[in-house]
Order: C-alpha cells, then sequence, then structure tokens
C-alpha cells in the first residue's frame, strides 16, 4: 500500500481532480477553470515544490492515529487504511480508511471551539465541503455509507460520529462536473502536447533561501 502524504503519493496525485479539491468541484462555474490551470501547470511542470503543512494540519496528521484506534474501540470497526483509489485517469480520492464491506471512514481531528460546535447543534456543523467530498469519495469507491468521524482529545467524550449516505442528485452533480474538468484537461493537452520526461527538481526551504531570479 502506497503511504498517503509520502513523495510517491504526491507525485502520482499531482494532476488529478481529487475529492479533498471540493471548492473547484463544488462551486464549478467559479472554480473550475482555476483549478484546472493549477493542475495542468503542475503536470507541465520540473518544478516540484514541498507541499507546506501548517501547525493545525500537522496537529491533524499527528491526532488521526488516535481518532482511528478509538473510533475502533467505540465502534467495533477494523479500519484497514488505503492509499488512494482511481476513478478514471483523471479523477481520484484518498480515503482515511476502509470499513468492512460497504463502508469508509472519514476522520477530521477539530479544535476545541469547532468540536465544541459539534456536541451543541450535531450534524448540522459538519462542513459543507466535507460533505462534498464524501460524496466524491461514495461515488468514485461505490460504497453504501461513510462514517465522518470528528475527534478532539481536549473532551471527555473525545469522539463523535455521523454516517452519511449516498446522495443521488449530488452525486449526478460531480458526473457531470467530472466530464467538464476532463474535458478541460483533454484541451491543454491537445494545445500543449504531451511534456517531455525531465527529472523533477524538488524543492526545499532551505533552496527557498537561496533563490535567485
Amino acid at each position: 500500500m502506497m503511504e498517503q502524504k509520502s513523495k510517491d503519493w504526491f507525485e502520482i496525485r499531482r494532476w488529478k481532480l481529487t475529492a479533498s479539491n471540493w471548492q473547484a468541484i463544488w462551486n464549478v462555474w467559479k472554480w473550475l477553470d482555476t483549478y484546472v490551470v493549477e493542475v495542468m501547470s503542475d503536470y507541465y511542470s520540473s518544478w516540484v515544490e514541498d507541499n507546506f503543512i501548517s501547525r493545525d494540519m500537522q496537529k491533524g496528521i499527528d491526532l488521526e492515529p488516535l481518532a482511528r484506534e478509538e473510533y475502533e474501540l467505540v465502534t467495533g470497526n477494523k479500519v484497514t487504511e488505503v492509499g488512494f483509489i482511481e476513478y478514471d485517469e483523471y479523477v481520484w480520492c484518498s480515503p482515511d480508511g476502509l470499513v468492512g464491506e460497504d463502508g469508509w471512514v472519514e476522520i477530521k481531528c477539530l479544535k476545541d471551539t469547532n468540536y465544541f460546535k459539534i456536541i451543541l447543534n450535531g450534524e448540522s456543523e459538519i462542513d459543507t465541503k466535507h460533505i462534498w467530498q464524501m460524496q466524491m469519495n461514495m461515488l468514485i469507491t461505490g460504497r453504501q455509507w461513510w462514517d465522518y468521524v470528528v475527534y478532539c482529545p481536549n473532551y471527555e467524550r473525545n469522539i463523535i460520529t455521523f454516517r452519511i449516505y449516498p446522495d443521488s442528485k449530488q452525486q449526478a452533480k460531480l458526473l457531470e462536473w467530472f466530464e467538464i474538468g476532463k474535458q478541460k484537461i483533454e484541451a491543454i493537452k491537445k494545445i500543449i502536447g504531451t511534456p517531455n520526461k525531465v527529472e523533477k527538481i524538488i524543492v526545499t526551504d532551505d533552496d527557498k533561501k537561496n533563490e535567485l531570479f
């Protein structure tokens, strides 16, 4: 299994339309053109920049194994991690884990305030972008349900799970937008052609300090 967020994982992901980039998929008319240009710019460029991870992102990465263990303990479900799932040449997703024959799990490690809002208001506090992300994941994988897990170790009740099911209307929209995105990618490839096979230049933070333009 390819590890998520590894060098190889980022390399394969370079010119895919991904579930995590929900803004472009959801706000198709406003964002898709920009998103496709970004994806294809990366595809043709030999310049591979380090993927920035903020402090909050790193905290989520560090807490995710604890959240997964807690989910398994509370639900009795065994989670199997995966690298990525391809829908086709241009579309993929990288879920947090497989559950049984029909389910998957999406884990979000939240700040105290956002977690407390979930405690108070329940499912209505789920970020819309995460709903679209899960619908796209279910469409790509063919799974029948998705456990949306929120975790915060600072509360006695430190984990809350919501089961999300496929929405046929949302998924029909996603299929439409997949096609629009793929057509835009193909149009760019026809104009520019296939990129030359060049060695990728990996840029580190130290390199950036010494850049000369």
